[in-house]
């Protein structure tokens, strides 16, 4: 629960848990400067530090990493109106294996290909001049099929490649401020961003559409869980440094964004 204080000229706020943030001293915040300087108008991109880069490669892929090719996933039988009125944030989660058939729709909904034409591949989330910019780690502790480790989604073949072999979650949890729920599911997608994947065709307007479609990638995440009779949460308090360090990550081109543990519902 957040609790917001207002004082003259500053914002100070003050986390439950015990963390403070610390006050702005500068009237316009960071987050209100981002906000005013990602703002187009009649003459184009309002901001003045504006950098186009070159193509970055759609599909990202780890050169001789072992892969692990995942089942196909058949449609499921929930209604889309159904999952919205069932689907809640659920933090703690039976001792119990998720199944491989289960990981492969979640990923698919995460950011998964879900139909191909002469001139694109679609994925499920709408992305911004089709560039698709996530990426998709997941930390396996129980799933049916796969040793515990870090895996990245490789969307291209809907693959998993082997990153970090080895329990992982107790490292994402304490990189995730201690919070339970990262590291006594059975699995946790790990949503990353490459930013220049956009960046460079839209430059800082990009980061705007970034984090809209990390929100997309989220609810469709809770949806699929609802339909699969499983849960997740939402978990955006993180270290950033220590999980772009985890999974390998330099925080400039390419950072974490969001983590969702999933599992059964202990209750």
């Amino acid at each position: 629960m957040l609790r917001f204080t207002l004082t003259l000229g500053t914002l100070g706020i003050l986390w439950t848990s015990g963390y403070v943030a610390q006050a702005q001293e500068n009237a316009m915040s960071i987050g209100l400067r981002f906000q005013q300087e990602t703002c187009y108008d009649t003459g184009g991109s309002v901001g003045k530090n504006i950098g186009y880069g070159a193509r970055v490669p759609e599909f990202k892929t780890y050169d001789g990493a072992p892969a692990a090719k995942l089942p196909a996933a058949a449609a499921g039988d929930l209604s889309v109106d159904n999952a919205i009125h069932r689907r809640k944030s659920i933090r703690t989660y039976a001792d119990m294996p998720v199944s491989l058939n289960q990981l492969t729709r979640l990923l698919i909904a995460a950011d998964g290909i879900t139909q191909v034409d002469s001139r694109i591949a679609h994925r499920s989330i709408p992305s911004a001049g089709a560039l698709n910019p996530l990426e998709v780690y997941v930390a396996v502790s129980q799933v049916s099929g796969l040793d515990s480790g870090l895996y990245h989604f490789k969307v291209m073949d809907t693959s998993l490649e082997l990153v970090k072999p080895g329990p992982v979650s107790a490292k994402l949890q304490a990189a995730a401020l201690g919070q339970e729920s990262v590291g006594n599911a059975p699995l946790a997608l790990v949503i990353t961003a490459r930013f220049d994947r956009t960046t460079r065709k839209y430059a800082d307007r990009g980061y705007r559409y970034v984090y809209m479609e990390v929100g997309g990638a989220m609810q469709s995440v809770y949806l699929q869980a609802t339909a699969l009779g499983l849960g997740t949460v939402a978990v955006g308090a993180f270290e950033d440094a220590k999980v772009n360090e985890l999974l390998g990550l330099d925080g400039r081109t390419e950072s974490a964004l969001l983590i969702l543990p999933v599992g059964y519902p202990a209750d």
